[in-house]
This record gives structure tokens, sequence and C-alpha cells, in this order.
């Protein structure tokens, strides 16, 4: 009996268990759709585990879970969702895309908001919409992707930093560049420049003051918040995206050939000798060098641009680890980017950046994270100026007998470009390292603390040489080093105060703040160097002058308090403040107050238009705010500094100092912008046409100004609050779906910008009518706009038809010009136009604008120089795994006055002397009226006049090809997700302006058009 009873109750015990095994653990299998049908590829995970799937082709999925586990649904583009099994063995779940999320979370500074909550102005651009175009830098990856914000670049030359400006320039000599806000800590371009965009969650770019006052001081120009990715709870995901690129030369100009430019000598000598018919020169007389004779009897032409230029590689590599529990999630990323330049003669960059997140929850009411990132970069810089290669003669010999390069390429004595490269070295290093640290705090629901702290240090390295082959004087190197150290401490308080009344919604922002920013540097200089070596050899040569040393270091200490209030989720309200103390402005003028406020409606939420189907949002916004600028001003400016001023007492030298030349002024305060916004955001038909409409009037006032003194005072000039300035614009995003269906997916979006400045006033001087007087030689015109030329008005070229034609005794041509102004205003023209010389055919024709039949400088005019508008338009085709991007983007009514049209060592001044831009210049058999006459011996009258270009251009900016492999190929893989694509940038480009790029200043490095070959894989 008693065995029998044990029997059983080994029996019954295993079946408990067993039945208790079998509770624990259910399988659970489905399908995963959206609107058009299965989702293949989504991600199945058990909350808080590792364990997951991910669906088929057909959208199917099957997992073992605990039955007490969430199952979490995920995929790329959509709303995730959170499903408790329980007893369910089957779930099927219809996933939400995130485009028509109005709840997506947008990065407001000091915290997030839904984007339907948001009342400012706030443009967002996610990660995946900027790495359609390849860089090394993702400021070139925001061009175009955000309306309002220009991107420029400044040179083409590799490790090269774009400008970013945000609705124009308000200032007229402080910088107008934005501030830049990484992970919650105040950066800086160089180290935005240093990012991998595979690292970057999403870049939002504060437009309007509303917006921007949270940040006070530094705002002024717009501020561009960037978030970087963070790991997630869930199974380890680790990712590779990789690319290889080929680099060749753009320009839309051709050079003077051999033959073009021995004429164009020709032409220019025969000039000034009276010559009608050029050919009466001979080669010999046009040439007048031993060298070129030689070459042009031989024929053996000098391609200047082909020894010059190559087809350069550049790749880049992104390695990503993401993952975590509940309680630590981590996400770290290295990235490796190596461009060679195009120029042969030492130009290059590279990149190495790592970073680290890591995210620890302690408890429920407390938890810590670190953000941590660390760059390395080498940039390799060419010798000299670039026109030194492009306008040097083809006629030359740069090889000697043994095949090396020669010093000189004529008998003229012209340093031949190859040879000074050779004897050059340049190079620029340096290293960032930012440590971010902060802790939350929630000691009961809706409040939160959050210390914010961050470290920041940047070394850098500037070394050259010129070794005692180098032309001109070498055996010499310079050196300059320099630390940058910046710390930052914040005290974060939000709090949503909880209100009964759900109708009801307030959260409550306070922060203090403490901002210290330091660098030094230290140069020198030396010659005589004993050894042909590079500057690490500075040590044993003789030091030229004294060694340079900086110093600088300012702080900023402030306090911000905000409101966010919403009514019936309709009605939006945000109100903020934010006080300023910079060590930078003097004691009566040490502190700034910005306020702010914004409003939003959601109209589509009122009863008259809830029933209304196609609008799924219309939201209408108006926002006033006040920032400040502090970068016009120096770190000890309003101190009052002193010059020091050596004197030698018999064989003693002493150093003394003395006042500078400029007038201390200690109230000294800040440039302000006061800005009102008006916007309307829309979402129609389901998500498929959404966009922003806004328009913004910017009133600048305190202008930092240098006010003239009178120097028997002891000073010339001291630093005020004078200008004022004022700009208006409207931006414009528009995005929709053409096509949507379940196998194939059509998208156009479009971005455009319009903007305009004006400077209202100057300083407190009158011109003779008792109005603020302009300032000519700075280009600051009253009613004008910031930036601009002040040159006059080409009417073409004199052509023989606008003279009389006579002799004189001796035989020679007399030009008479006809009467064209009436002096006396009876409506028949008297007399010529007076341009204080002799005038003749083949000379410029400017206009007489002011009228008085004198060309005179009066007769100049402002000639605008930033664009009109910008606008780009992109498009996105999806068919199956196939994708297919188009960007276009364009500029329009940019002036450039183009240096290879008039300046003398750019080849534009039609001297024939040096190489240059072809260009139809006038002559007796060719009346161009373009053009003038070419001269040898003095450039042309008002040619920098003709100068001033159309910069407007139309360039097909990215063209994109990509395949995604289907899930059912890699099921048996450990890829997850396996993505091949081509890309061309910089394709097409249409535009009048002759140079290597529309954007950049003549005679600076030239931008690429890139071929590039990618892989994005996930594991």
């Amino acid at each position: 009996m008693k065995n029998i009873v044990i029997k059983w109750a080994v029996f019954l015990t295993a079946f408990l268990i067993s039945l208790e095994v079998s509770a624990q653990n259910v399988r659970v299998s489905g399908v995963v759709t959206d609107a058009f049908g299965p989702i293949p590829g989504a991600n199945i995970m058990e909350e808080g585990t590792t364990n997951g799937t991910v669906t088929d082709v057909n959208g199917k999925y099957s997992i073992s879970v605990s039955a007490k586990s969430t199952l979490v649904f995920s995929c790329i583009g959509y709303k995730e969702q959170k499903i408790r099994v329980g007893t369910k063995t089957v779930l099927n779940v219809n996933l939400v895309e995130e485009s028509k999320m109005l709840d997506e979370l947008v990065v407001v500074g000091y915290g997030v908001q839904r984007k339907s909550d948001v009342a400012t102005s706030v443009a967002s651009v996610k990660a995946d919409e900027m790495k359609t175009f390849p860089a090394g830098n993702v400021a070139d990856m925001l061009r175009g992707r955000a309306a309002g914000v220009n991107v420029t670049s400044s040179s083409g030359r590799p490790g090269s930093t774009p400008s970013i400006t945000i609705r124009g320039s308000r200032s007229i000599s402080a910088d107008n560049a934005p501030l830049y806000i990484i992970d919650g800590s105040p950066s800086s371009a160089t180290e935005f420049s240093t990012l991998s965009a595979d690292d970057i969650e999403s870049v939002e770019i504060l437009k309007d003051a509303a917006s921007q006052a949270i940040y006070g001081a530094r705002a002024s120009d717009g501020v561009v918040l960037v978030t970087t990715k963070r790991g997630k709870a869930g199974k380890v995901e680790v990712n590779y995206n990789g690319y290889l690129g080929i680099q060749s030369l753009w320009r839309n100009f051709d050079f003077y050939s051999p033959e073009e430019y021995m004429q164009l000598r020709r032409e220019a000598k025969a000039h000034d000798k009276g010559i009608i018919d050029a050919r009466e020169i001979s080669i010999a007389e046009a040439l007048e060098d031993e060298v070129m004779q030689r070459v042009w009897a031989g024929g053996k032409f000098i391609d200047w641009e082909k020894k010059m230029f190559r087809n350069a590689i550049y790749h880049n590599h992104d390695v990503s680890v993401r993952g975590g529990t509940e309680k630590i999630k981590v996400s770290a990323g290295a990235n490796y980017f190596d461009q060679q330049g195009m120029v042969v003669t030492g130009s290059g960059y590279q990149k190495f950046s790592l970073r680290l997140n890591l995210d620890f929850e302690i408890a429920k009411w407390i938890s810590f994270g670190i953000n941590s990132s660390y760059a390395m970069t080498k940039q390799d810089r060419e010798d000299g100026n670039f026109n030194d290669f492009i306008t040097s003669s083809p006629l030359a010999e740069i090889y000697d007998a043994d095949g090396k390069y020669t010093k000189y390429i004529n008998s003229e004595g012209n340093y031949n470009p190859l040879y000074r490269a050779e004897h050059y070295g340049r190079e620029v290093t340096r290293d960032n390292y930012r440590l971010n640290f902060f802790m939350d705090v929630k000691p009961f629901k809706g409040f939160n603390y959050r210390l914010n702290t961050s470290v920041y240090n940047q070394t850098s390295e500037d070394g050259s040489y010129k070794d005692s082959q180098y032309p001109g004087g070498g055996g010499t190197a310079v050196l300059d080093e320099s630390r940058t150290q910046n710390w930052l401490v914040e005290n974060i308080v939000t709090y949503k105060v909880p209100i009964r009344n759900k109708k009801h919604q307030l959260t409550l922002t306070g922060v203090q703040s403490v901002d210290h920013n330091g660098s030094k540097s230290i140069g020198y200089s030396v010659e005589n160097l004993p050894v042909d070596k590079d500057w690490n050899f500075i040590s044993q040569g003789e030091f030229t002058g004294k060694p340079r040393r900086l110093f600088n270091e300012n702080n900023l200490v402030s306090f911000m308090a905000r409101a966010q209030y919403s009514l019936l989720d309709r009605y939006l309200l945000n109100v903020a403040v934010r006080r300023d103390g910079s060590s930078r402005f003097g004691k009566e003028n040490k502190w700034g107050t910005f306020p702010s406020a914004a409003f939003a409606w959601r109209a589509n939420q009122e009863s008259f238009l809830r029933d209304v189907s196609w609008i799924d949002n219309l939201k209408l916004r108006v926002s006033y705010g006040i920032v400040g600028n502090q970068n016009g001003i120096g770190n000890y400016t309003t101190l009052g500094l002193a010059d020091n001023k050596g004197y030698e007492f018999g064989d003693v030298f002493q150093m003394g100092y003395l006042p500078g030349k400029e007038l201390s002024n200690p109230n000294l305060k800040w440039e302000q912008s006061a800005t009102a916004n008006f916007g309307v955001d829309f979402s129609f038909f389901n998500g498929r046409l959404n966009g922003t409409v806004e328009y913004y009037n910017t009133h600048t006032k305190d202008l930092l100004v240098e006010r003239s003194l009178n120097a028997s005072l002891g000073y010339t000039t001291m630093l005020d609050n004078l200008g004022k300035t004022k700009s208006s614009g409207i931006d414009l995003s528009l995005n929709g779906d053409v096509v949507r269906t379940k196998e194939f997916t059509w998208t156009l979006g479009t971005n455009f910008s319009m903007y305009k400045n004006e400077i209202v006033r100057i300083d407190d001087t009158l011109d003779e009518n008792g109005k603020p007087a302009s300032q000519v030689a700075q280009g600051w015109i009253i009613g004008e706009p910031i930036n601009v030329y002040y040159d006059y008005l080409v009417d073409g070229i004199f052509q023989y038809d606008d003279f009389e034609i006579t002799r004189d005794g001796t035989g020679n041509l007399v030009y008479t010009p006809r009467n064209t102004y009436d002096s006396d205003n009876d409506g028949v023209a008297d007399s010529p136009i007076d341009y204080g010389g002799a005038i003749e055919p083949g000379m410029v024709k400017v206009r007489d604008n002011n009228g008085d039949g004198k060309i005179t400088a009066d007769d100049r005019v402002p000639i605008r120089k930033d664009p009109k508008f910008t606008l780009s338009l992109s498009s996105t085709w999806n068919w199956k795994g196939f994708d297919l991007f188009m960007d276009w983007y364009g500029v329009s009514g940019r002036k450039i006055k183009n240096g290879y049209l008039y300046e003398y060592n750019s080849g534009g001044s039609l001297r024939g002397k040096l190489n240059g831009v072809k260009v139809d210049y006038w002559t007796p058999f060719n009346p161009s009226n373009k053009f003038p006459r070419p001269s040898y011996s003095a450039d042309p009258a008002y040619l920098s006049a003709i100068a001033i270009q159309d910069a407007s251009y139309i360039r097909l900016r990215t063209l994109q090809l990509g395949y995604t492999f289907p899930t059912r190929l890699l099921k048996n893989t450990p890829i997850h997700k396996l993505r091949l694509y081509a890309t061309a940038t910089n394709l097409l480009t249409f535009t009048e302006f002759k140079s290597y790029s529309p954007e950049l200043t003549p005679g600076s490095y030239p931008e690429s058009r890139q071929y590039v070959f990618g892989v994005n894989v996930s594991f």
C-alpha cells in the first residue's frame, strides 16, 4: 500500500510539473500587416529578452514565448505595438505607418514634444533622409532638406566645412552661424563636422525666435539640435554601412588652347601698339620668350588641368552595435572616412571617430546615462593658390632632361607650380573628445530632475614647411598648436502638472546652467632649417619674430523658465523666458533677457472640421520672441586692451604697454533680434499630402558697429550698439504620395525658401538730408541688403558705330563719341557721356546711373549677393525590393564677382600674360558685346563690373538606385537586412556662372562629381 501511494505521488508531481511547464510556454503565430497587406521583415521580440523572430515574405511568423510575456511588434517606418500574450496562440497585428503619426516626438530643446503639439517653427530631418547623399561632413547632407536652411560650400577641398545659415543674415559685422547642440551640449561646426551620419537619430532646426529663445544669447542665427542614436531593449543588432566612391572634375568653361593663348597675346600687344590686324604681330614678338617659342615650334603643349587633377577615391565605413535590456541599453559606433584629393599635389582627408552612448536604470525613480565621443582628423593641404595651376601658360617646359620637374616653366622666370608643390607640405590634425554625463531623478509622478554635465576638449596642430629648394626662399617651417576646453553644468527640472480635468495639460520646465569656454594657442616660425624635413624639426631652425600666443576664455550663466499649456488638445500655448549673463559684456549690461511666446490652434479638432475625413491635421501657429547675439564682441573688448610697445634703453630692451587705438565701451550690450512667425501645418487624405507654410519678419537692433572717433582724443574707434536691420521671408515644405499601393509607392517632396534683408541704420551719423548715412567703403548701404557688391552697371562694349571716326594729321585714327546725353532736357542728345578720359571701340560701356552725363563713383549701385530663393525637389520610387531616389537643388538670384573674369592673378585681366577662362573678347574683326579688347600693358577699365555674374543654378544633386534583398533569401543566414546601392552626386549642373562650382569663390578648391557604390548590412 505504501509503495502504491508513493508511485501515485510521484506520478501526480510529474503531471503537475508538466502542466506548469506547458502553462509557462506557448507558441504564438500570426500575420503582421499594414494598410496594403503583409509586411515581410517585421520584428517580433519577447519584451525584456533576446528571444525574437522576423516575418517571412508573406508576413507570417511563429515564436515560442512565456504565456506571461509581452510581444513587441516593430518595423522601420511603423509605430511599435506591444501585446500581452496570455492564453492567445494567434496574434494578427496591423501596424500603423509612422508618416501618419501626429504623436511623433520632436526634439525642441530641453525636452521633446509631440509633433502635433509644437507651436513654434521647428524643422526635423531624419538620418535616413540625410544619408542618401554620401559625404564626409553631415552639414553637406542637410542641403535642401529643410526650408529656410541654406548650406553653402566654402571649398571642395577634402575635410572642408560648409557654412550653414538659417533664414539669411541679420548682423552686419557679427557671425551669422547657428548654435549647434549635440545631445543637449553646446557644440561647434567643427565638432558637428566629425559626426558620423550613422550615429545620428535626427536633426532638428529651430528657425523662429520663439523656439530659439530658450537658448538666449547665442541663438539669434538659429539652432541646430542633434540627437544621436541610443540602445533599445531587446535583441542586439549589429550594422555595417560602407561605400566606395570615385571623384571626378566638373566644369562648364574652357581654357584658352595653346593657339588661342598665343592669339590672345597677339591681340593684347596689337592693341597697345595701335594695330588693327593682330596678324601683323609676329609669333616671336607675341611670345617674346625663348622657351615658349621652342614649345610653340615643337607643339608639345602642357595641359595643366590633366597634370594637376586625377580621379580620386574615397571610402567610408560605419560599424555599430545597439541593444540592451530594460535596465541597461548600449549604442556603440565606429566610423572611418578616407578621401583622396583630386589635386595631385598633397591634398586629402582622413577621419576616425568613436561613439558610446549608455543608459542605466538603477530604479524606477532614478537613472543615468553617458554620451561619449572621440574623433581624430588629419587634413593634407596643397601648396599655394589654386589659380597658379590654371593660369600657367600652356607653352611651357615642366620637365628637365632627367624627367624631374623644372623650377621655371619659361624664360620669363615663372615658377613651375608642380615643382613648388613638390617642395612643400602642410598637415592639420585635430583630436576631439566629449564626455557627457546626465542623471534623471523622478521622486514622484510627473516630476523629473536632470543633472546634465559635459566636458569637451579639442587639440589641434597645424604644421607646414618649405624645403631648401622651394622657390623664393625655402628652409622654413611654421607650427601652430591650439587647445579648446569647454565645460557645462545644467540643472533641468520638468514637471507635468497633475490636473484632474484632462482637458488641461501643463508642463513646466526650469533650467539653470553655467557654460565655460576656453582656448589657448601658441605658434612658431623658423627659417634656415639645416635639413629638408618637416615642421617636426622646427627646433633646429632659426626662429623668426616672437612666438605667437593667444589665450581666451568666457563664461555664460543662464536661467530659463518655460510653460507649455494645452487646452482640449486643441489650443496650445508656449511661453518662455531666458536670462543670460555673459563675461564678455561690461558691468552695466552684463545680463540680457530673452522672452518668447507661441500659440497654435489645431483647427481640425473643432466640431465643424472633426468630421471632415480628408483633413488629418490643420494647425495654425503664431509666435514672437527675442534672441541675442554675443558673437560680435571679443572676450575682453569691454575691459579696454593695451598694446605692447618695446623700447631700448641703452643696451637694455624693455617692454611697456599703452592704450590701444580702440576706446573701451563698458556699456556694450547684446545684439537683439525680434521675430514674428506665422505658420500653417497641414496633412490631408490620410497623410498623402502634408506640409508647412510660414512667413516671418525679423527686426534686429543694437548691432555692433565700429564708431569713428576724433583722433585727437587718442583713440580712433569705439565699438558701440548702433545698427539696425530687418528681414522677412517665406518657407514652404510640401510632401505627397503620388502613388501608394502595396507593391509600388512614389513620393514627391519640395522645400522652398525666399527671404530678403535690409540695412535700416548703421550708426548715428546722418547724410545731408538728415537720414541715416551709408558706409559705402564697407559695402553697407541704407535700404539695401546686408551683402552687396557696389559697382557699375554694364551696358555692353563700345562699337565702331558709337563713334565718329576720323584721322589726325599723322594718319592715326581719332574716335569721337557720338552724342548720347541730353544736357538741357529738350529731348535731343547734345553731348557724349563724359568718362573722364579717352574712350574707343572695344572698351566697356557703363551706365550713367544718376543721369548727370558723367561716369563717376556716384554711378555705382548696390547689387545683391544673396540668392532670392532656394528650391529643392526630391522624388522617391519604391517597387518590391528596388528603390530609386532623385534630388534636385536650385538657387536663384545669387551674384558672385568672378575673379576668373577680371583679376590678374586669376587670369581674367585679358592681358595675355597668364592663361585663363576663355571669353568672347572684342577685336576689330570680332566686335563682341560681351568682353573688352585685350591690352598687354593694363587691365581694361570697368572689367570688374562685367565679372559680376548670375550664379543661379539647378543641380541634380543625388541620383540613387538601391535594392533590398527579400527576407526569404536571408532566412538561413545571420543577416537580418541586406541592401546594395549605387549613387551619383552632382551629376548635372545647369548654370551660366563660369567656374568649377556655382557655389564656390573662383580660385577655391573645386567641387567634384561623385560615383558611389555601397552596402547596408544588419545582423
